[in-house]
């Protein structure tokens, strides 16, 4: 049987894991903390992001946050939840007592219909949308920022450990299995930071061998100015699914661009904003991994806690160059990725959780 070159993604899965933040019932308030209640309409907003001057912090699962040993003096409070407009303030607290600070957080209304539709082309200014020339196009791009941004705070600040299933096959032309293989691997929330032409690297693959390796961005490059930086994003309208109506963007990179690189489609539920899934698809395929036709992933994401949003399967499609110097030439490879379960280092922020 002839064999290619096996380019396998090692995708890095990010999960949360979060230290408690309420104080117990009963606690006498101390006069250094400041804290309140996220709400929007009268219903509480859990694990919203809360930055409080250089403190950063998730709400608990009731909304609830609470920074201590604050001096006296002014400080910026600033909020941010996917599918709302973000709250930003400034607060005085004073010495002596504590401070609470309600927050009224608004759902995050943008009109569709007024964004055009756009045909990914050629790349020569890339970077976010203007919101200057298109202010509702950047307000939803804004939102899978937003997404990303959430992601990458969640990965680099709270380290996890999670099981995934993977199972490997190779087909022939006749859409027959001519070698499988399944394991279960262990992957820890540390991940790869994108660098231009650096998405080919020299690692293990599927059957634990060392040759290239094919590293897929993750959810997070997308909040990585640099990924901004080298990818320009397109408008791609809506789409019905069984999971409801999405928001697609296309992003593709900058014609400026020499090396292997990554194009593709994220998908925001059109009512919530969170992410349901991203494509991924290497370009200069033949530069990267010659006997290689094209590769493609598919991640798609699910929430496990209220706003809490990770990956939970993840699909990659490898199509070789035909060749007809072997017997039984193969025409795909695919890998699927499965989230078994998690190991948190720490648990999530609950109202039932002891304070600092």
């Amino acid at each position: 049987m002839g064999m290619i070159a096996r380019t396998r993604c090692l995708c890095v899965f990010t999960l949360v894991a979060v230290a408690g933040l309420a104080r117990p019932a009963g606690a006498q308030q101390r006069p250094d903390v400041v804290e309140g209640v996220v709400r929007s309409n009268g219903v509480r907003v859990p694990y919203a992001v809360v930055q409080f001057g250089s403190n950063m912090q998730f709400t608990d699962d009731s909304g609830a946050f609470r920074v201590p040993n604050v001096p006296p003096g002014g400080y910026r409070l600033y909020i941010r939840q996917v599918g709302f407009r973000p709250f930003d303030t400034t607060v005085v607290k004073r010495a002596g007592s504590a401070l609470v600070v309600p927050v009224a957080m608004e759902p995050l209304v943008i009109e569709l219909a007024a964004i055009t539709v756009e045909v990914p082309r050629s790349c020569t200014t890339p970077g976010p949308p203007d919101s200057v020339i298109s202010p509702q196009l950047a307000a939803v791009f804004d939102q899978l920022r937003l997404n990303a941004e959430r992601y990458a705070f969640l990965a680099d600040s709270y380290p996890f450990h999670l099981r995934m299933s993977r199972t490997f096959a190779d087909y022939d032309e006749g859409g027959r299995v001519v070698w499988s293989s399944a394991d279960t691997v262990r992957l820890s929330s540390q991940r790869l930071r994108y660098r231009p032409g650096q998405v080919i690297y020299m690692g293990t693959g599927a059957q634990h061998d060392l040759g290239k390796v094919l590293r897929m961005p993750t959810l997070a490059d997308f909040a990585d100015s640099t990924f901004q930086a080298n990818h320009c994003f397109y408008y791609a309208g809506t789409a019905d699914s069984d999971s409801g109506r999405t928001v697609l963007f296309d992003y593709v990179p900058t014609d400026a661009m020499l090396y292997p690189d990554v194009e593709g489609r994220v998908a925001l539920d059109a009512r919530s904003f969170e992410i349901r899934y991203a494509t991924f698809h290497l370009t200069r395929v033949d530069r990267a991994m010659p006997g290689l036709e094209s590769t493609s992933s598919t991640i798609r994401f699910a929430e496990v806690f209220p706003n809490i949003i990770v990956p939970m399967h993840a699909d990659q499609l490898l199509v070789p160059e035909p060749r007809a110097d072997v017997r039984t030439p193969i025409a795909r490879s695919t890998e699927t990725w499965q989230l078994l379960d998690v190991h948190f280092d720490r648990t999530l922020p609950s109202s039932r959780s002891p304070g600092p």
